[in-house]
């Protein structure tokens, strides 16, 4: 009797559950996410092989490996939980309403993602725009932003319901969401401020710094409208899985964010190499005073060009990096 009640409610939750809502979008999110982190690996060899990673410095070589880890780990969680519910406890719609561990585990891994990567660009805006407060804003935003992603998934552990935890914590995880949009949108903002503000009057310079602009946009613009959908998925939509979809692609993004912003540094100096990319930070050094060299002379001293500084490898280059303001 128990087996036949058992068989009849099941059969009652599968005719009534919104597959493309809950499974269907996860395992979208994961083939998309996939496919992202091929992207992420194309990136990292090409770093790899680029001459610039020769004279980067080596926080920038460390945060490579160390972001690809962390990527293949959130990677690895997330195919473990289309696993699961898919294939472990196939015809078990009950299990659509116990939470799987490595679903905080994944927020966790996206949020330690966000926060080394915004940090890496927090010190890119102080060392351009030597400005306390916009560099202090885009900090505070990146640490709440760090605090409140780790403080829902952690909470997460004491629900065994997946449902009970999205109603209960739905401030907090919006919370976390809303702040992602303010810290992406205040380095972004920031960024394009301190370039327009210290642009030089050259047209090479112009150039590449009007690269730098619309890549930095390009690229918060991207981060941003990942983050606002998914809080409205969160919001509008607390029982299905419209969330996870975006959740599972925004670590990646900001992985090829920073991964971006050390490969396209040929492109903004206007060569013609190609970069592998899904949105690109790329960051600037521009040095309004003359720099000397060893013999006292300028940098650039071109006839005709009214330009005194250079325009330098934006992402951790050893060339004259004090004097840029772009040392780490």
């Amino acid at each position: 009797m128990n087996q036949t009640a058992a068989a009849a409610e099941t059969a009652f939750l599968l005719a009534h559950l919104n597959r493309g809502g809950t499974i269907g979008v996860s395992l979208i999110g994961v083939a998309v996410s996939a496919m992202i982190y091929g992207v992420t690996c194309i990136q990292t060899f090409q770093y790899y092989r680029s001459e610039n990673y020769k004279e980067d410095q080596w926080i920038v070589k460390t945060l490579v490996p160390v972001l690809l880890v962390l990527d293949s780990t959130h990677e690895i969680f997330i195919i473990h939980i289309a696993y699961h519910y898919l294939i472990t406890n196939y015809g078990n719609p009950q299990s659509l309403e116990l939470v799987i561990w490595t679903i905080p585990a994944e927020i966790i891994v996206n949020a330690v993602i966000a926060f080394l990567v915004d940090g890496f660009f927090c010190v890119r805006v102080w060392k351009l725009s030597q400005n306390r407060f916009a560099t202090g804003i885009c900090a505070f935003a990146t640490v709440t932003h760090l605090a409140t992603n780790l403080l829902y998934p952690i909470r997460i552990f004491a629900f065994p319901s997946l449902l009970e935890a999205e109603t209960k914590l739905k401030a907090t995880g919006t919370s976390g969401l809303g702040v992602g949009v303010v810290a992406d949108v205040s380095i972004s903002t920031a960024m394009v401020w301190s370039l327009t503000k210290e642009k030089i009057r050259s047209l090479r310079t112009a150039s590449m710094v009007d690269r730098l602009v619309m890549l930095t946009i390009t690229s918060g613009l991207l981060t941003t409208v990942f983050e606002i959908v998914d809080l409205i998925a969160y919001v509008v939509a607390p029982s299905l899985l419209y969330n996870l979809f975006f959740n599972f692609l925004l670590g990646k993004l900001y992985v090829n964010a920073y991964l971006t912003s050390l490969n396209s540094r040929d492109y903004v100096r206007g060569s013609n190499a190609n970069v592998v990319s899904l949105n690109s930070i790329v960051l600037s050094s521009i040095q309004m005073q003359g720099m000397e060299t060893a013999a006292g002379q300028t940098m650039d001293s071109a006839p005709g060009r009214t330009m005194v500084g250079t325009v330098e490898d934006n992402c951790g280059s050893r060339t004259d990096m004090n004097k840029t303001g772009w040392a780490v």
